[in-house]
């Protein structure tokens, strides 16, 4: 079950402390420098479909009254929403860690009650990214420029440089200005989740959380299997680029032929869209006679599963984080089955090691398409993101590219990370668009880790051929024949042991980058 966030309880100064911070967090800017915010004029990716090709059924719209939408344009409140911000995992809780959601610079960490806090990765001293400082043994955030410590509701608890003065401590802790904005965490399914809304509203809707079925977008979910666990992965892409694509099917046979799926297997995709709404949409399949459903779950949950069904064998979290970058969590739910054939036990077996799995099978899958998305949406934003009058869609497979197009244009309004005017990074070239170390490796905590055993087997694999080199040279030095029995283990030690360096150093670039061909996958 979900753990609750609750404000620590506190006496004297850090009790008033406290109070203040919690009743100005709406008195704060609520985005970063660069995201002022427009809905009047950009609230809209596009206008109303008129000449697109696409063959889909009539859509039934759900419900229209959502607690979700913006009182005054009836636009989607992205604040108010739980993402999640990383694998738990994966973060050390002896440091802070840096991380985005929605623009905003997050520093997260585990105070002394075992809790994870958040709070936005500016010391309100001198700006500094909090994210850099360290956890102190009563669980408060020192900022490491000047000292400043911060608890988990954003307040100020000490000022260093006013160690000699407590009436100037206590004036300056309790002013607003020296207050941080903190954000309602809480955790479950093996993810941190943030709720990014600072003001009185958000911690009190923080204090009655969703459950844990609702978080993954259906009563059916029970969690994620802990045979395989979550897949995280830093994208290179827009938050709309990222949805519009692992919600689309129909690419699988290509992008990822001889990866997931072949392209032999495309025979014609029939898809439907259905039930657009505020909420998400759904859209039946079927591209290998299977019937089959992929739907989206506002703000962020793509699930396939089977047509007759909402237990979904497969979940995507998309997660947008700042402009021009998205985090995509990849889970396999437990749904009860069992392998059955010999191929697929290989694949759960490969599975259970986390970094084989990553390595091996998660990462082609992105590899796959992601250079070509990061240039596809440049071209598309180019063009004002007209999306109707730039994508030519005949065939009714492209049913779910059309779903999320429309859901954004409907429902979803303005994207933070996406708003019209932000600048965004410059285009990457396709090794830096699928590289994987910093995209994956250095945030998690297996692959890291076997990282760091590859590259520590790889020296002593050096070090042994660079021996059993010595060995010879010391031999003829020595003028004993080499060709005698004695060298030939010193000579079948170095073979070895410069096969395995070079058998490790191909092991090393599947944590560091492997580049993906599509002309060489027959």
């Amino acid at each position: 079950m979900l753990q609750s966030r609750p404000a620590p309880s506190a006496t004297g100064r850090k009790a008033s402390t406290n109070h203040v911070c919690s009743q100005l967090q709406p008195l704060l800017p609520r985005r970063g420098p660069g995201f002022a915010h427009n809905r009047t004029a950009n609230h809209r990716l596009g206008v109303k479909l008129t000449s697109t090709a696409v063959n889909v059924a009539t859509v039934v719209p759900t419900s229209s009254t959502s607690a979700d939408l913006d009182s005054q344009d009836g636009k989607y409140q992205w604040h108010s929403q739980w993402y999640p911000v990383g694998k738990v995992e994966d973060l050390d809780p002896r440091r802070p860690h840096a991380t985005h959601l929605l623009g905003i610079p997050l520093a997260l960490w585990k105070d002394a009650q075992g809790q994870w806090r958040a709070v936005e990765d500016r010391c309100s001293h001198r700006l500094a990214p909090l994210s850099e400082g360290r956890v102190e043994k009563d669980g408060t955030l020192q900022c490491a420029y000047h000292g400043w410590q911060f608890d988990g509701r954003g307040a100020c608890t000490h000022i260093p440089q006013l160690r000699n003065d407590e009436k100037a401590q206590q004036v300056a802790c309790a002013s607003r200005r020296s207050c941080v904005r903190a954000y309602p965490t809480q955790v479950a399914h093996g993810l941190l989740w943030v709720l990014p809304d600072s003001s009185a509203a958000g911690w009190e809707k923080a204090a009655t959380p969703p459950s844990t079925a609702q978080l993954l977008g259906g009563a059916n979910d029970d969690g994620a299997d802990p045979d395989v666990g979550w897949y995280v992965r830093d994208m290179p892409l827009r938050f709309d680029t990222l949805v519009e694509n692992i919600a689309d099917p129909s690419h699988v046979p290509f992008a990822h032929h001889g990866v997931q799926g072949r392209r032999s297997q495309e025979k014609g995709t029939k898809l439907t869209l259905q039930d657009l709404g505020p909420d998400g949409f759904k859209t039946p399949f079927n591209m290998t006679g299977a019937d089959m459903a992929v739907s989206f779950t506002a703000p962020s949950i793509v699930r396939y599963h089977p047509a007759s069904s909402n237990t979904p064998f497969l979940i995507l979290l998309a997660v947008p984080t700042r402009p021009g970058w998205s985090r995509l969590y990849h889970g396999l739910l437990n749904s009860g089955r069992k392998p059955t054939s010999f191929f697929f036990k290989i694949l759960s077996a490969i599975r259970k090691i986390q970094w084989a799995d990553h390595s091996f099978l998660r990462h082609p899958i992105l590899d796959g398409d992601t250079y070509m998305l990061h240039v596809q949406e440049r071209l598309l934003l180019g063009k004002n993101n007209d999306w109707k009058g730039s994508y030519y869609m005949p065939a009714p497979a492209d049913g779910a590219v059309v779903g999320t197009r429309r859901w954004f244009d409907e429902h979803g309004g303005v994207v933070p990370t996406c708003e019209a005017g932000v600048a965004m990074p410059p285009q990457l070239s396709k090794r830096d668009a699928i590289e994987r170390y910093h995209q994956h490796t250095k945030h998690c905590k297996v692959c890291s880790q076997a990282l760091r055993n590859v590259e520590t087997a790889t020296w002593l694999a050096a070090a042994g051929g660079v021996l059993a080199a010595l060995v010879l040279v010391a031999r003829a030095v020595a003028g004993l024949p080499l060709l005698a029995p004695e060298s030939v283990a010193p000579a079948l030690a170095g073979a070895v042991c410069g096969g395995l360096v070079a058998v490790l150093q191909a092991l090393r670039q599947q944590f560091i980058f492997v580049d993906y061909v599509h002309q060489d996958k027959n």
